[in-house]
């Protein structure tokens, strides 16, 4: 897909950045204890800035032009500050960061080292391995393509500055939130023809679904539970039909603007309180349901055989395990700040837990494309349908609204919100 070359200055560029300064994450921490989205207001350690444009960090980089950036759920994360103070990973970041992981942009300039011409699009995967850290010998993770798990993460890299796991978090290699950002050229998928740019913000959420399925093993033994349906609980369970089809899929939804979406998947939309699902598994699986002295029920001699956890919370962990069946798994793809869990169930029914962090290439079908064209493949597929997604889109110096949105996605019927960084230049 070729386009025009975007004629603009590359000296200066507009971004977002994250900056947990140390004179200044008291007085957030606290607007945001307070009420969540005080963390956006005056004293947020989230703000647009204009900085100067990157330096390319080797000759085979790929300079981008950021079209549209997705919003994760780990950005609002982390700029509402809800992650732990004690967070393991917070080893393999620095800041400050410009933000942005899941980004659609325009080739500028291909580098050395790639095959793209200049106005061609793209997807990026943001993931830095020992290739894009310029390393020969390739650790064990990234020689198997999952550089996710790169031992290499604590250490910096060509950029000069600042270690990290992926574009987004890490000081010296800007994210998608600013106008301008660097790839390797191994991290650069060209968007197909039949894909609408603006939904390209959905290849990265569904290439970790794909990962997530993957990780999941085996045939399920019994229907599977998708807990939450923001935008990675409706791509579990798009990738969980396209793997199991027939199997029946139930889906926790908070927002009645979600269950047409999950009906759209052949699935089945449930309430999230787990007084409402966990009775209406047993009843669906002939489980019994035991009442224990305090605490809420939960299902025995039957259930769900899979649950994917969207959230990883410890209110979904616990209903993970109160609705799974014996010797059944859960896939925790999301992450939450961490509270007391009940796990006890985890031993009686021996359950299998299981992560899923980011993607790669395919570990079940040797040969099989990379997860992210696969992703790009679903987009070819299913745009028309996948496009209700992409609920909103703002431009970038409307970031507070758009992360408002983001953090609160029932009233306004939230899936996916995007920042609009620049207009797509077509020839």
């Amino acid at each position: 897909m070729d386009h025009a070359p975007v004629a603009a200055n590359v000296s200066r560029m507009r971004a977002l950045v994250f900056d947990p300064a140390p004179h200044r994450l008291p007085w957030a921490g606290l607007a945001s204890r307070v009420h969540p989205a005080w963390a956006l207001g005056p004293g947020s350690l989230l703000s647009l800035q204009e900085l100067p444009a990157p330096s390319r960090p080797g000759p085979d980089w790929v300079r981008l032009r950021s079209l549209w950036a997705g919003i994760c759920g780990s950005d609002v994360k982390e700029v509402l500050l809800q992650a732990a103070a004690d967070n393991p990973l917070s080893g393999l970041v620095s800041f400050p960061h410009v933000p942005g992981h899941e980004m659609v942009a325009l080739v500028e300039d291909a580098g050395a080292g790639s095959l793209l011409p200049a106005g061609t699009l793209v997807v990026v995967d943001p993931w830095v391995g020992c290739a894009a850290r310029g390393l020969e010998a390739l650790c064990p993770a990234c020689a198997a393509g999952f550089p996710p798990h790169c031992r290499q993460q604590p250490d910096g890299g060509p950029w000069g500055s600042g270690r990290g796991l992926h574009l987004g978090n890490i000081r010296g290699l800007p994210g998608g939130f600013g106008e301008v950002f660097h790839a390797h050229p191994s991290q650069c998928h060209p968007l197909p023809d039949e894909v609408d740019p603006r939904l390209g913000v959905l290849a990265d959420p569904l290439a970790v679904a794909l990962h997530a399925v993957e990780r999941a093993g085996d045939d399920p033994a019994g229907p599977i539970l998708v807990l939450g349906a923001g935008t990675i609980g409706l791509a579990l369970t798009l990738a969980a039909g396209i793997r199991w089809p027939g199997v029946p899929i139930w889906v926790t939804a908070a927002w009645e603007h979600q269950h047409g979406l999950i009906a759209g998947l052949d699935a089945e939309a449930l309430p999230t309180s787990a007084k409402q699902v966990v009775p209406e598994v047993a009843r669906r699986t002939g489980a019994r349901l035991v009442h224990p002295w305090r605490g809420g029920p939960w299902v025995l001699g039957s259930g769900v055989g899979l649950v994917l956890d969207s959230i990883g919370s410890a209110a979904t962990a616990e209903l993970a395990l109160r609705c799974l069946a014996p010797r059944g798994r859960i896939v925790v793809v999301g992450v939450a700040k961490p509270e007391r869990t009940e796990n006890t169930l985890a031993y009686y029914k021996e359950a299998e837990i299981i992560g899923s962090n980011g993607y790669g290439r395919s570990t079940r079908l040797s040969g099989a494309p990379h997860l992210l064209d696969q992703a790009l493949e679903i987009l070819q597929r299913r745009g028309s349908e996948l496009s209700q997604w992409c609920t909103h889109s703002l431009p970038l110096a409307s970031y507070r609204a758009a992360f408002t949105l983001a953090a609160n996605p029932g009233p306004a019927k939230v899936v996916k919100v995007s920042l609009q960084m620049g207009e797509e230049q077509r020839n």
